[in-house]
């Protein structure tokens, strides 16, 4: 069992790390106009949105092995990702944006947290009607522009996401049906209430 958990540890570690690389690697391409720049640009840009991660963490939160170890491995993913990131940005760039860091590294603290809420979500039938419309209702509210008479589509990529997570926390259809409009109505909150704008 430790060394089933240690390996998780070491996948989310290993992952966040390479993902922190990646992301940053694909910053500095230019694009000269070849098919093979435009697409790794293209990927750059969606790796500066917030919906990639939020799908890759739920899909670490939601097949961890407990609750604990959701907690866990969310975390040392965006502690890996967050301090590759900015180390690789630190060496070729020679500063350190200390204000992304910060809002990177407080996602990062209260990552354990949501990641037992999804995984609560996934795995223990009561919660399964409430607890996906969470992250469900942050990606919408990424791929989504949505005002009270209107609904138009900022992202395709973030909806494809949504998409995913209905996937991932489908118990029956009820279920579904009731975790779509729970997050509709969470996205319409987070729109009218936060501040930062992805």
């Amino acid at each position: 069992m430790f060394k089933k958990n240690l390996k998780e540890v070491i996948f989310s570690l290993a992952l966040g790390v390479l993902l922190g690389i990646i992301s940053k690697y694909l910053d500095t391409i230019a694009v000269d106009g070849s098919w093979w720049s435009i697409s790794l640009s293209y990927f750059g840009d969606l790796f500066t949105r917030l919906g990639i991660w939020i799908l890759i963490a739920t899909f670490i939160a939601a097949y961890s092995k407990t609750s604990i170890n959701a907690a866990i491995n969310t975390f040392l993913f965006f502690i890996g990702m967050l301090i590759s990131y900015y180390v690789y940005s630190a060496y070729l760039f020679g500063f350190f944006p200390t204000s992304y860091f910060l809002w990177w590294g407080t996602l990062a603290i209260v990552s354990p947290f949501l990641a037992i809420l999804v995984y609560k979500g996934k795995q223990k039938e009561k919660f399964a009607y409430i607890l996906p419309a969470l992250p469900l209702g942050l990606m919408l509210s990424l791929s989504l522009a949505i005002g009270p008479f209107y609904i138009d589509i900022s992202y395709i990529e973030e909806l494809i996401m949504y998409v995913v997570l209905c996937v991932i926390f489908y118990k029956q259809p009820k279920q579904l049906a009731v975790v779509i409009l729970l997050s509709f109505i969470v996205a319409l909150i987070i729109k009218q209430i936060s501040p930062y704008h992805f």
